[in-house]
């Protein structure tokens, strides 16, 4: 992913189809995500800083994250659709290990590719020490399919259909209408993206969970700019594995 280089206006870019031949997408692995958050942060427009500062102080007033669940609690089971529309249980993703879930906002959301790209690089680590990674959007169609080939992911991309998973982890909210109407000048229809006509989208959120379906550790940060490092994820993990 390129966050030195593009112009002010294009900083928000949806992930469209690409031929198949067409090579992904390059991701830098050598950075941590605060940094490529540093540097994607260069890029906003002074209507991406009113838009970003209205957000994430209503988020903050409001107390969204109050609502998510914490560590401990038990693990929401869940069946949803992959990329290639194939059926996928919580349960079965947890069979043989923990599972690391993580909630993002869409392939238009440059924070949140750089997220998987960095995820993706991580991935070979998590399932060294037992665990699966699964990553969700409310993003449906083919948006999920356009994201993985794009970016070249070897992902479970799941497609959080209504919007139910992330209610009942307490990780969405109802988009205020001064941030929908930045992102519709953007040409952004999330009612399209997500099958929904009402525009609602999930906080970075990203859960360790245990084979058992209980909640071992749970990063939850209203600031969409600010990521969960695959670092903490993999020491998050361990310590799951060894106090189990």
């Amino acid at each position: 992913m390129t966050t030195t280089s593009a112009p002010a206006a294009n900083r928000f870019q949806p992930i469209d189809p690409q031929p198949d031949n067409s090579p992904p997408m390059p991701s830098q692995t050598d950075k941590t995500l605060a940094r490529t958050r540093a540097e994607l942060l260069t890029t906003f427009t002074a209507a991406d800083w009113e838009s970003y500062n209205h957000l994430v102080g209503w988020l903050r007033d409001t107390d969204v994250a109050s609502h998510a669940l914490k560590v401990g609690d038990d693990a929401p089971d869940f069946l949803l659709p992959d990329a290639d529309g194939r059926l996928h249980s919580s349960e079965q993703l947890r069979r043989d290990g923990p599972l690391v879930l993580s909630f993002f906002r869409g392939g238009w959301c440059p924070f949140c590719t750089a997220e998987l790209c960095a995820l993706q690089a991580a991935k070979d680590e998590f399932e060294s020490v037992g665990a699966t990674l699964a990553v969700v959007t409310p993003e449906t169609r083919n948006f999920p399919r356009q994201l993985k080939q794009s970016l070249g992911l070897d992902l479970n991309v799941l497609s959080d259909v209504d919007y139910r998973v992330a209610m009942s982890y307490g990780v969405v909210f109802r988009v205020p209408d001064e941030t929908k109407a930045h992102y519709s000048g953007l040409g952004f229809d999330f009612g399209a993206r997500h099958g929904s006509p009402v525009w609602m989208l999930p906080i970075p959120a990203t859960y360790v969970i245990d084979a058992e379906g209980r909640i071992r550790s749970a990063f939850v940060e209203p600031d969409f700019t600010i990521r969960e490092e695959p670092a903490q994820i993999l020491a998050s993990l361990r310590q799951a594995a060894s106090t189990s």
